[in-house]
């Protein structure tokens, strides 16, 4: 190190040629003196250890040992040596780097002489000198952070997003025509707001790329969108990207008027594309959360009225016993089931499977019921005229391309006969008392409903004998699947019938409930849990159980005659 008098210099730059021209100007000076040159960050520090330099004149981006890294190995190593950076690039990532690394300089390559001497001679002194094109970057870097600040703290449907690029974007670009859009024709900002619009060719242009572009006044550059004027101004063209996707949403336009260097200018504009993108997506992501929200309300609505229509609790009839559950696959199900009390003191019964799911299916659902319970009571001792009718006025009424498959009884309790129709549904499994535990099934009697307006119907009639369990379900619970991709079947759900006989219509509906729940891979619910039919695989289907047990009668001493 040297005392007052000459300044000490160390040259650092991987070219020879900008190495030889820098130590012809500094050899111009008196004051400064030219200790040695240096091509990489490793020289540099070896040098800076064996000639002590007072001020280190490096540039920043070379193989190897970068500018940024050697500068803060000096500094760590000798305190005393001041570093001005001497670069081409004036990006504001590489200028806070240098500046974090101890540099007290920062000057782009195009510098006046006065200028370099000055910053040599102040940083002798430690005083900062940064170039007119760093000190811009700065200070964009700190206006774009505060329009970070201010877009986080707006409201999330991006509603004010155009007064705050009004308020901030004409500070981080001076002396700029900007115009900022958002494809197809959102126009957010057009500074000065007197300006005419770009051109339509120029925004379809930007609508293709992916990139940030400048085009510089005389470079001889081709106009990639067509016909258009020469280029005056330094022009900056940056995509706003979609961030799902990638893909351009909306571009930037700055076109600088004082003609000033423009190489700092794409860094800015990228981040601003960036900020605009992030918040044009937080405002999708708020809009699409509240859409779902409105529709989880609406569904969750819609549940509450279709539980509504399902019975509270099942009917109590001396003799006989019902329990019945139903588990859909989404919030709203196309299953349905319904105890209908009758003249006479008889019962209808309805289990019912709309084809599809979701809200059409329910809505679909809760018209079939309708129409079932009207003609329940017009035709209350002919099952096969209650299809017949409602098949009719569905077709007439609906026009969904839907159809449900129904099966309808009429329950004499007093005689024990069962009436039924059977339009297109799962046979019921009627499993007789007795050692042998036989099961008939109680066969389809007609097509489904819906399909054909002029479709007829049968109606057949079973006798139940005291201990014999009859069993409505849907297809979603034999075709309730393990995570091996097995199904529940008729089989297992006859032989878990079987299992339960002799207990109650509850118990034999809870011995159902856990089978499908060990099946599918969940546990047992509480008997107050027994609504939901799936366990831990999932289901695609909706899932409907009516258990109806005829009792023993009861002996002298009040036990069932078996």
């Amino acid at each position: 190190m040297t005392g007052p008098g000459r300044t000490r210099v160390l040259l650092v730059d991987d070219h020879a040629v900008v190495r030889s021209g820098l130590a012809a100007f500094l050899m111009a000076f008196d004051d400064l003196e030219l200790v040695g040159q240096a091509a990489s960050g490793e020289d540099a520090l070896r040098l800076c250890d064996e000639l002590e330099p007072d001020v280190v004149l490096m540039d920043l981006v070379m193989p190897g040992m970068d500018g940024a890294t050697a500068t803060r190995l000096i500094r760590n190593a000798h305190p005393d040596v001041q570093v001005v950076i001497l670069t081409s690039f004036p990006e504001n990532d590489l200028i806070q780097r240098a500046l974090e690394a101890g540099a007290i300089g920062y000057l782009i390559k195009n510098a006046q002489a006065g200028e370099l001497v000055n910053a040599i001679r102040a940083a002798r002194a430690g005083q900062l000198t940064l170039a007119p094109e760093a000190t811009e970057a700065l200070a964009q870097a700190e206006k774009l952070e505060q329009l970070a600040r201010a877009l986080l703290d707006a409201p999330p449907d991006a509603s004010t997003l155009p007064d705050l690029l009004r308020e901030h974007v004409p500070a981080i670009f001076l002396n700029s025509r900007i115009e900022i859009r958002l494809f197809p024709g959102l126009t957010l900002l057009r500074y000065p707001a007197d300006a005419s619009p770009v051109a339509e060719s120029i925004w379809e242009w930007v609508a293709a790329i992916r990139e940030t572009h400048c085009f510089l006044p005389g470079s001889n550059t081709a106009i990639p969108w067509g016909s258009s004027p020469d280029i005056e101004e330094p022009l900056i063209l940056s995509p706003i990207l979609d961030i799902e996707n990638g893909r351009s949403m909306g571009g930037i336009y700055v076109s600088k008027r004082d003609g000033c260097d423009a190489a700092h200018l794409p860094p800015a504009a990228r981040a601003l594309a960036a900020q605009i993108a992030s918040a044009a997506h937080r405002s999708q992501v708020y809009v699409q959360t509240l859409a779902h929200e409105r529709v989880m309300q609406e569904l969750a609505a819609a549940e509450e009225v279709q539980a509504s229509f399902l019975p509270d609790t099942p009917p109590e009839i001396p003799g006989w016993q019902f329990a019945a559950v139903l588990e859909p696959a989404r919030e709203t199900s196309g299953d349905f089931y319904d105890f209908v009390p009758l003249s006479n003191g008889r019962l209808g019964l309805v289990i019912a499977d709309v084809a599809g799911k979701g809200m059409g299916a329910a809505l679909y659902m809760a018209l079939c019921r309708t129409l079932l319970r009207t003609f329940a009571f017009e035709y209350h001792d002919a099952p096969h005229r209650v299809i017949e009718a409602t098949n009719r006025r569905i077709l007439s009424d609906a026009h969904a391309s839907l159809f449900a498959t129904v099966f309808y009884a009429v329950l004499d309790p007093l005689e024990a006969t069962l009436t039924y129709c059977n339009a297109g549904h799962n046979p019921p499994i009627l499993m007789r008392a007795g050692h042998h535990q036989r099961a008939e099934y109680l066969e389809r009697t007609g097509i489904v409903l819906g399909a054909f307006e002029n479709s007829s119907w049968q109606q057949a009639s079973v006798h139940i004998e005291p201990g014999d369990v009859l069993l409505l379900y849907t297809d979603g619970v034999t075709d309730a699947q393990n995570r091996r991709k097995e199904f529940f079947g008729g089989t297992r759900l006859l032989q878990t019938m079987q299992s339960a006989a002799g207990a109650t219509a509850e118990e034999i509906k809870a011995a159902l409930v856990a089978e499908l729940r060990r099946f599918t891979g969940d546990a047992l619910p509480s008997a107050d849990d027994a609504p939901r039919l799936a366990g831990d695989a999932p289901r695609f289907d909706d899932s409907t159980l009516v258990v109806v047990t005829r009792d023993w009668p009861l002996d002298q001493q009040g036990s069932p005659a078996r």
